[in-house]
Parts: structure tokens; sequence; C-alpha cells
């Protein structure tokens, strides 16, 4: 078994975005012995110089601007998309084009449509595509899955959840988008169910600049 496991090779990936979360994501990777990391882009140079400041990244981790510039690349069998939600589907559906297997920040698109169309393509480009829900992998969810399924709590009436902290803003995404969408994964994961109706109010609380 051990000879092997030693003849797996490593899974060579490219990161695209090291924004808030996309820094943790080049960290794991980096130090994870099954990972190689061929390439980090990011279209502020500045991001790119702290984060091989930070992690000691070798030279030959390529950094760059621009995804088209290694797109091609022969040496790359997965992509690890934290860009901008409103980026994701061009980049998913190139990635996956290319030939890539793809990890996807959470929302996978902003559409419900392009998401379906992002998973029938990648079932036909026989390639993964995942949507890094993390807090599914959280001991804390993983138990309360366990407690779930043991029937402790006998019938499950209604579930619950409060968010206390308000951040981070983002630009691109609401709190639905950005911050709901963990609960609902979770009750989902918990109940191995979907919902079948849905119901939301929502209010601004914070104003642009220049508005009242």
């Amino acid at each position: 078994m051990n000879e092997i496991l030693s003849n797996v090779k490593p899974v060579r990936i490219v990161v695209l975005g090291v924004g808030r979360w996309g820094k943790h994501l080049v960290r794991n990777f980096w130090e994870h012995p099954d990972a190689q990391l061929v390439a980090v882009i990011d279209p502020h140079p500045e991001r790119l110089t702290a984060i091989r400041e930070q992690f000691s990244l070798d030279t030959d981790v390529v950094l760059a601007t621009d995804w088209g510039s290694v797109r091609e690349r022969t040496d790359i069998d997965a992509v690890v998309v934290a860009t901008p939600a409103a980026t994701h589907y061009s980049l998913i559906r190139d990635a996956l084009q290319q030939g890539y297997h793809v990890l996807a920040e959470k929302p996978l698109t902003l559409d419900v449509a392009e998401c379906i169309q992002l998973y029938h393509f990648a079932q036909q480009q026989q390639r993964q595509l995942m949507v890094d829900h993390t807090y599914l992998f959280h001991p804390a969810v993983e138990g309360g899955k366990a407690v779930m399924q043991s029937g402790r709590l006998g019938e499950l009436r209604y579930g619950y959840a409060a968010r206390t902290n308000l951040g981070p803003v983002r630009q691109d995404v609401d709190a639905l988008w950005d911050l709901a969408i963990h609960d609902i994964a979770i009750f989902n994961t918990w109940l191995g169910l979907l919902p079948i109706e849905v119901q939301a109010t929502g209010k601004v609380w914070l104003c642009r600049e220049g508005e009242a």
C-alpha cells in the first residue's frame, strides 16, 4: 500500500484570486503534501508580491495578473476559482473547457441557469466541479449532522440561524449570496433535503457614497 501511495502524483493546481479567502487557499495547497501549486493569478500585483513573501513560495510558482497567460499550460490538473462571484461563470467554463477540474468558492454563479449549465458541462467533460461550502467540513457541523441522523432530537419542526456580525461587506453580492448561503447549505446537509418553497424579505443597511 505504501508503494502505491508513493507513486501517486500530486494534483497540480492554479489558484485564481488571492483576496480575503484566496490567500488561505494558497496556504493550504502550498502546505498540502498531495498538492503542487503551479501558479497564482490575481489582477493586483501587490497581492501577488505579498503572497510570495508571506508563504515563501518557490520561484517556480508562477505569479501572473492574467488567467490567459497560463490557461493553456500542460502541467495543470485543477483550477481553484476564488474571484468575485460575477466572474465565476466564464472562468469556470473556460477551465472546464481546457480539461481542468474546478473547485469554486461559493456561490458557484449568481444565476441558477448558469449553475445548471456548468453542472452538465462538467459531466460532459468528465471533470470534477465542486463548490467550496467550507462550513460543511467544520467539526461542529459534522457533529450536528450526526446528532440529526441519530434521531435524538425527535421530530424536527423548524431550523433557525442568526448572524450577529456585520461583514465582510462585498461589492458584488448581497447578504443572501454571501452569508445566508452557508446556513442553507448546512440545513440541506443536516436534513438531506432541499427547500420546496422560499420566501424572503430584505433591507438596505449600507448606502453607497452620495446616497441618502
